[in-house]
């Protein structure tokens, strides 16, 4: 998309509501009735057929920026309805989880006979499928040339920390003091590039997974006394459990400050996690709570599912895409990379489980609505060759689908489709003009959330390419200093200061960073701290004479 035809501006339209399944995700819905999965022990013609309708269902949830949305998850759900009746593969093996009956009984009702149910949904379920594809395409994305295991987890995570921007809400585990109402899905979390620190242990570990790494949520406390408490992420490599914290925006620093300490490592120097302490904010994490660690395993109630179980043999085998996890399995390989027995609490983290209780809410849902009303704005898209009509598009969900996919630089790239959510003055007048008057000032402020939005995923994403400097004239210049209260002031300064000190500008990035006030901004603080220590020992390696 290299262009949008701003005469073309008064056929832009404002929905007013989002799809439920663009956006909900979990949104209730009955699921059609079916067969149960049958056995694989099917002719090759059968077994072609169900090749053939698993990646006709992928191939319609892989490319929503080209097609219909609506045709797209209808023609998804086909291909499943007909793969369940036709060449299904039953997992002889397949429960329901043990450790399901060990969660809160308000987060099991009426779960279970959804997971042992063969047939698909056609709302959840291809939402599944869809955020998947999405998780799979940035983990491909996103560990680049990574040579192992623990430098692919540390890409991963820095592109969770990088895309999603930190926010309190909601919390890792709620109260009627501190309800919480973001409890979005996967895919509301990826679109959104808001999260909490839960959502961002939550987006992490699915990533990991997508790449073929173990990880698990550690918590501290006692579950027999009711006081466990989730703490951070852990990336399970080569029988190591590597700790990162979501809040702080940062791989816990190893002995010395160096590469990433593992849980081991962490329960055997307390210098590790005092690190992390400030004057004014002990890290509320010890060296001794590190013997008595729990392991929850991350899975959403589909993942567990005998469904999905079924499809993943498929996904996964054919198509790189992981659609179900063995709780359990996890749990007892992450139980042995913790120091101690080797026999730790091991559970469900409840996160997911509350995401999907508490999504279908009217709360949760107006503030779903609210957030994602940019991306309902649709525009006419150009650049698809000169004997092809404009058609409608909207520009910010293409870009973030285009964006997840890799897909950044040509006429229909991400970045491309980011400049077209950014029309001028003059186009958003324009298209103002086609809504009722009662419609226009809140036309006009989501407008201008779009352009707000796409200029600060634009700064992101150049900064994830490597491109430092045109990062910072998106993030500081286009964001911080035309919208100085916007909702990306945090993270952008945080950006800001990582583009800075890519180009040797310690000095700006120390001080951007410094004024970082978002639930990261310890994290900031010891990147700062961290900035300024190298600085001063290269000026004393160099001497007075060579110091620039």
């Amino acid at each position: 998309m290299t262009a949008v035809d701003a005469s073309s501006a008064a056929a832009v339209r404002v929905a007013t509501a989002w799809l439920a399944i663009a956006v909900a995700g979990c949104g209730a819905s009955q699921p059609p009735s079916g067969p149960a999965a049958v056995s694989d022990a099917r002719p090759a013609a059968s077994r072609v057929t169900g090749d053939k309708l698993v990646a006709g269902a992928l191939a319609a949830v892989s490319k929503l920026d080209d097609f219909d949305e609506q045709r797209a998850y209808e023609q998804a759900f086909d291909r499943l309805t007909q793969w369940s009746h036709q060449s299904a593969v039953e997992v002889p093996s397949w429960r329901i989880d043990p450790l399901v009956s060990a969660l809160p009984e308000r987060l099991r009702i009426g779960v279970e006979p959804m997971l042992e149910q063969p047939a698909f949904d056609a709302v959840g379920d291809v939402a599944h499928l869809r955020d998947h594809r999405w998780l799979a395409d940035i983990a491909t994305t996103a560990r680049g040339d990574a040579a192992d295991d623990l430098a692919t987890a540390v890409r991963l995570f820095d592109w969770t920390i990088r895309s999603l921007a930190v926010v309190g809400d909601p919390p890792m585990v709620p109260s009627e003091a501190t309800p919480g109402a973001r409890w979005y899905t996967v895919g509301e979390i990826l679109l959104t590039g808001r999260a909490s620190a839960a959502q961002r242990s939550w987006i992490f570990v699915e990533l990991l997974r997508q790449a073929g790494i173990d990880a698990v949520m550690l918590a501290t406390g006692d579950p027999q006394a009711g006081t466990l408490r989730p703490w951070l992420p852990a990336a399970i490599v080569e029988g190591e459990a590597y700790l990162f914290e979501p809040t702080y925006g940062m791989p816990v620093p190893g002995p010395g400050g160096a590469g990433v300490a593992t849980a081991r490592q962490a329960a055997a120097d307390p210098a590790i996690l005092d690190a992390l302490s400030f004057p004014d904010r002990p890290y509320p994490v010890k060296a001794a709570d590190i013997g008595s660690l729990a392991v929850l395993t991350v899975a959403d109630p589909r993942s567990l599912s005998r469904r999905m179980a079924a499809l993943d043999k498929e996904a996964a085998s054919r198509h790189g895409l992981r659609l179900a996890v063995d709780a359990s399995a996890v749990a007892a390989a992450a139980a042995k990379a913790l120091p101690g027995d080797g026999s730790p609490f091991v559970g469900l983290w409840e996160f997911p489980w509350e995401t999907a209780a508490r999504r279908p809410t009217e709360a949760v849902e107006l503030a779903a609505r609210r957030e994602l009303a940019p991306f309902a704005i649709t525009m006419a898209e150009m650049g698809r060759g000169d004997r092809q009509a404009p058609r409608l598009v909207r520009p910010l969900f293409t870009a973030r689908v285009r964006e997840f996919r890799g897909d950044l630089d040509g006429p229909l790239g991400a970045k491309a489709s980011y400049l077209a959510a950014r029309p001028s003055k003059a186009a958003i007048q324009q298209g103002l003009q086609a809504v009722p008057p009662e419609q226009s000032a809140t036309v006009d402020r989501l407008y201008r959330q779009m352009k707000e939005d796409a200029t600060y995923w634009l700064g992101v994403a150049t900064l994830g390419e490597g491109q430092p400097e045109a990062a910072i004239d998106y993030l500081r210049r286009m964001t911080l200093e035309n919208s100085p209260d916007s909702r990306w002031t945090d993270a952008a300064r945080a950006n800001l200061g990582r583009a800075l000190a890519a180009l040797g500008r310690i000095d700006e990035a120390v001080k951007v960073l410094r004024e970082d006030g978002s639930p990261q901004r310890f994290g900031s603080r010891l990147l700062a701290d961290r900035l300024e220590a190298d600085r001063l020992e290269k000026e004393h390696a160099l001497g007075p004479s060579q110091t620039p």
